[in-house]
């Protein structure tokens, strides 16, 4: 069976070892485009393989070499109680924890030896000072929020732009909660979207579901039923309704195209 594959993150102490700047949130920190992080992303297959190569001298907990031309780095992995609640399974678990270079003609600025003085004190060793801090958590959370923000709009482009080419009712699941678009249009060419969802109790989030439609303001919504749509929610439903210009159909359908290439 082929395994999806783990995401090693840098530290913003690796970022700043590698004189990276900061992407903005759209970009999770593991897809930078640079040797050392794109090269340790092999680390978790090359354990598995019994090919990562494990750096003695810090044996306060399990760290990995990674290789680059001249560039060095350490990556470990988390385990259990290092791990925040909350966060999916996998989620966090890999990180390159500092970089440098290589420099075998100079063992006092080597990087390994570098990291080895860094961490000791005495006869004791500790890493700590490598792991992710704070920072680097409230980054997962707020990259994991971006992408459910963009996976939903995304999620409701597509449902619309299915509803206005086959006329019925489009249905999805997205993260256990089931959610439908459908537009109608009257005799009197008069467009309606409706946006129902079952199992959302929280308003913020269905707010959030409305916002993902362009083109709409958020007066433009109303609840169903109403008298213009006259829409009957089913039990378990809320419905909210706006009129559907032609231009935010159009512009609707061009980017599920977009989205669909």
């Amino acid at each position: 069976m082929i395994q999806a594959p783990v995401d090693v993150r840098p530290t913003k102490r690796c970022l700043a070892d590698l004189g990276l700047s900061l992407p903005d949130l759209s970009q999770p920190l593991n897809e930078i485009d640079h040797p050392v992080v794109v090269t340790a992303q092999a680390v978790p297959a090359k354990l598995d393989a019994g090919g990562a190569r494990r750096i003695l001298s810090l044996s306060d907990r399990v760290w990995f070499k990674v290789k680059t031309g001249d560039q060095r780095a350490v990556v470990t992995q988390l385990h259990g109680d290092d791990l925040p609640n909350g966060l999916p399974p996998g989620t966090g678990a890999w990180w390159i924890g500092a970089a440098g270079h290589r420099q075998a003609d100079s063992p006092q600025r080597d990087f390994y030896e570098s990291i080895r003085r860094e961490c000791t004190v005495g006869k004791t060793v500790s890493t700590a000072c490598l792991l992710p801090g704070d920072w680097d958590w409230k980054r997962v959370t707020a990259e994991q929020a971006v992408t459910w923000r963009r996976e939903m709009k995304q999620m409701v482009i597509r449902l619309i732009a299915m509803s206005l080419t086959t006329g019925s009712l489009a249905v999805a699941e997205f993260r256990h909660h089931r959610v439908k678009a459908f537009v109608r249009v009257d005799d009197g060419h008069e467009a309606y979207l409706a946006i129902i969802a079952e199992g959302i109790p929280d308003p913020a989030v269905f707010a959030l579901l409305l916002d993902c439609v362009p083109g709409i303001t958020t007066d433009d919504w109303q609840p169903e039923p109403s008298p213009l749509a006259a829409m009957e929610p089913s039990p378990g439903e809320i419905i909210w309704s706006t009129l559907f210009p032609s231009e935010v159909a159009s512009a609707i359908l061009e980017l599920d195209a977009d989205i669909a290439r």
